[in-house]
């Protein structure tokens, strides 16, 4: 399908992975021949390594579900990668299994020797939010090499840190300068995303199943916007989309909208209103 054409959200964990991982691909695809341009007109090597990230729904915690997701997402990318797992376990799983990947956990001793030994994707893998720094000094330890979050575990916009210097900047503190560690936090794009939702829609006594989807498939990761979806009748349906990533109560504004004009009530009400102005315009 074309970049300009909406991806359809996924039918199971596979198609997922491949979803995220042609994402990925073709982001790094364009960043780097953002990047080759820019040395070829200066000189020398200049701009960022893309930061990315991918969030997949997770029905299995285990070692073994972190390694495929990892591996599913990677493609043959995993080849050339090193993987920073947030669980020891699963890094020590993954060179039982003979990943192709390099593999580590996040408070692994790991230093730019070893980083040089690669050129490919650096892999956060599962990273809970209390172990940001240290994933952050195995980015810094890969400089130059390109960085892709799995599903971890911190907060971030997705926006490679636009709304974090936004609410900075509302909030005043925009002079004094942000930790190294907040900095790299936020300094993610997200290009996949996919996350399930089930919706206890109280006050119309139903219960929803509902997701978040946004998947890049070219052009700036900006221009796609986040989709909110509903399952109806065994599919989903799109009942609001934003350029942002949906907070709570947008989740919650979109979901009571597409409930609220599907209830019999409005329903009826519709129905008068056009009945109404029918004899309205006869009168006329």
């Amino acid at each position: 399908a074309g970049a300009d054409e909406a991806a359809a959200p996924p039918r199971g964990k596979s198609e997922a992975y491949d979803q995220a991982r042609v994402a990925v691909e073709r982001a790094l695809e364009k960043s780097t021949k953002r990047a080759t341009k820019r040395r070829r007109s200066s000189g020398r090597a200049v701009g960022k390594p893309a930061r990315l990230a991918v969030e997949l729904p997770v029905n299995d915690d285990s070692d073994a579900a972190l390694i495929e997701m990892a591996t599913g997402t990677l493609g043959d990318g995993a080849r050339d990668a090193t993987a920073v797992f947030g669980r020891a376990s699963a890094a020590k799983l993954a060179r039982e299994m003979g990943s192709a990947m390099e593999c580590v956990s996040v408070d692994d001793a790991w230093t730019a020797a070893d980083a040089a030994a690669r050129d490919g994707i650096i892999a956060l893998v599962g990273v809970p939010s209390d172990r940001v720094e240290a994933a952050m000094r195995k980015c810094r330890a890969g400089e130059g090499r390109p960085t892709v979050c799995v599903n971890v575990e911190w907060e971030h916009d997705g926006d490679g840190g636009l709304a974090w210097s936004m609410s900075r900047q509302q909030a005043g503190v925009d002079d004094a300068a942000p930790s190294d560690v907040e900095a790299f936090a936020n300094s993610f794009v997200v290009v996949y995303s996919f996350l399930p939702l089930n919706i206890q829609a109280s006050m119309f006594a139903s219960s929803l199943e509902g997701a978040v989807f946004k998947c890049v498939r070219g052009g700036a990761p900006a221009g796609t916007p986040w989709r909110i979806l509903v399952k109806e009748k065994g599919a989903f349906a799109q009942v609001g989309a934003m350029q942002r990533r949906p907070q709570q109560t947008d989740l919650e504004a979109a979901l009571y909208n597409s409930i609220a004009a599907k209830s019999p009530v409005n329903e009826a009400v519709g129905k008068a209103s056009g009945f109404f102005r029918g004899l309205m315009n006869k009168d006329k």
